[in-house]
Formats: C-alpha cells, sequence, structure tokens
C-alpha cells in the first residue's frame, strides 16, 4: 500500500444528475470533514472496473450506494457485507459488481480490502435529469451519514461527529 493512501475509504457512489441516484455522493459529501486521515471519503460517479484502483491497498472499504427497492424489500436503508451480496455475473465488463473486482484484484494479487460493508440507501426517482433529489431520499441523507459514521468509528474505534474534524 502507499505510504499516501489512506487505510480505509468511504466511497459514496451515484450520479449527481440523475436525481435520486446522488444519495451515495451526497452521504460521502456530508462525511467529508469527519474524520482523521486514516479515513479518505471520495464521492464518486465511477463503477464497474474503475472502482479497481479506488479499492487496491486498502484495509476497508464502506461502499454508500442506491437501491431501487421493488415490492418484497422493506424500503430502508440497508446495511450489508459484501459477501452477503454475492458474486452476480455481470452482462458486460462496464457493468462489474464488486464481487468480480474482488475476483479480478485476488487472482492479480492485487490487494482487496480485508472488509467490504454496503450501505444501500432506497431511492424513488434515479432516471429523471435533475441535481435535485426527491424530498424522501433527501431527508434520509442525514441518517445514512449517521450510520456511516457509526461504521466507520467502529473500524476506528475513535469519537468522531458529523461536523468536525478529528485529527
Amino acid at each position: 500500500m502507499s505510504p499516501s493512501r489512506a487505510p480505509i475509504l468511504v466511497l459514496g457512489l451515484g450520479n449527481e444528475l440523475l436525481k435520486d441516484d446522488a444519495a451515495g455522493i451526497r452521504v460521502a459529501e456530508k462525511l467529508c470533514a469527519v474524520f482523521p486521515p486514516e479515513v479518505e471519503i471520495r464521492p464518486t460517479s465511477l463503477f464497474g472496473l474503475s472502482l479497481l484502483d479506488e479499492l487496491a491497498g486498502r484495509e476497508k472499504v464502506l461502499v454508500i450506494d442506491s437501491y431501487l427497492p421493488d415490492g418484497a424489500v422493506p424500503p430502508g436503508i440497508r446495511e450489508f457485507s459484501l459477501d452477503e451480496v454475492g458474486d452476480a455475473a455481470a452482462p458486460s465488463p462496464h457493468f462489474v459488481g464488486l464481487g468480480e473486482i474482488r475476483e479480478i484484484m485476488r487472482s492479480l494479487r492485487m490487494g482487496f480490502p480485508g472488509e467490504v460493508r454496503i450501505l444501500a440507501i432506497p431511492i424513488i426517482d434515479p432516471v429523471t435529469f435533475s441535481t435535485e433529489m426527491t424530498p424522501q431520499v433527501a431527508g434520509r441523507v442525514e441518517e445514512a451519514a449517521e450510520r456511516a459514521l457509526h461504521i466507520v468509528q467502529a473500524w476506528l474505534n475513535c469519537g468522531a461527529r458529523l461536523g468536525s474534524r478529528d485529527s
């Protein structure tokens, strides 16, 4: 691992131009000034194999993303490990998921993170071109940021608080 690379990464995924799909990015932005230098916060619209470089050499990664709930899943913020997600096969290399990235990195001996947690925020409208989220989804950003804070605090065993920076 590069000495300048933080061992813990909080990766907020999404697309800022597609209404609610920006939820992961907005949560990551809310966390930007919270943690010590051992934690890198990265809001990004990268996906697929582009995430390989972000994950390489990290010890722990928290991925914050959105999901479109179906009738079978209660529409709440969900938290799970990468192992719980499984290794779904992508229809093309453009849509490679975290499970597939893990296998690629392991086969290339690139040092996949020891722990990956996923925080998934339910969304309503991921297709309308807009930089404003629906009020229901925007209202969940704070809750998701608090949950992300608790996950990373457990990793750091520190007392960071939203809106302040411990160094």
